[in-house]
Formats: C-alpha cells, structure tokens, sequence
C-alpha cells in the first residue's frame, strides 16, 4: 500500500466509491471494490510465479474483466504502484482483460507518462 496522508487516502476512498457507484450505473456485473461500502471485495491477484498477490481497488465485468487501480497526486511514483501496475498490466494481458488506472484529473498525463516509462499495457482514467 502507498503512503499517503488522511487527506489522501480520503480522496482514494472516495475516488474508489464513485467509480464502482457509476459502474454500478452503467451495467456492470460483478462489481467489487475494495471499500467499506461494499460487501464484494476484488479477489487477489497473484503473478505467474504464484509467489506475490495484491487486491486491485475495483474490479467488474461488461463484455469482459476490468481490473482498476486508484491512485491520487502522492501515489503515482510509488515503489508500490509500479509494483501493482506491473502485476495487474501483467494479469490484464493473460487474461484478455482490461486493466485502467484511475487519477485525479489533473494528473492523468503524468500517470500516461509513468505507464508508458514503465512499458505496461493500461488505460489511464481522470476522475
């Protein structure tokens, strides 16, 4: 997990929300979220190697699995996002799915950037 300060984690916890309410909204089936709101939590996700697994903060199927990862203006650089892109991007390509980062608006060309710097397959949101 990325340190990040209250106000922060705040904003991810209500960034997190907003985005499995609107795919909620918008048909999706099976969505979970790592969130009090919701009972469904995203099951782990484990590399090939089976040794590391992380829980992605929303996932939900439409005409395939979406996998989403939330970061905010203090996580986009962290050691451990690069960490969970790589195993989520990773996960996305083996399983015909679809992984999206999900940023403040204001800073979805930097996390375009970091995506791109790092080499992954992700599609980048502003919320």
């Amino acid at each position: 997990m990325a340190d990040r300060t209250y106000p922060s984690q705040t904003l991810h916890d209500r960034m997190i929300k907003q985005l499995a309410d609107h795919l909620v909204s918008k048909k999706f089936r099976d969505v979970r979220a790592d969130h009090t709101d919701f009972c469904d939590k995203p099951a782990l996700i484990s590399g090939q190697d089976g040794t590391s697994g992380l829980v992605p903060d929303v996932t939900a199927t439409g005409i395939q699995m979406v996998l989403f990862e939330v970061e905010t203006d203090d996580s986009i650089n962290d050691p451990h996002t690069k960490e969970q892109w790589e195993l989520f991007s990773s996960y996305a390509d083996l399983h015909m799915a679809d992984f999206w980062i999900v940023v403040p608006k204001a800073k979805k060309d930097e996390a375009r950037d970091r995506v791109s710097s790092l080499g992954l397959h992700a599609k980048v949101m502003g919320l």
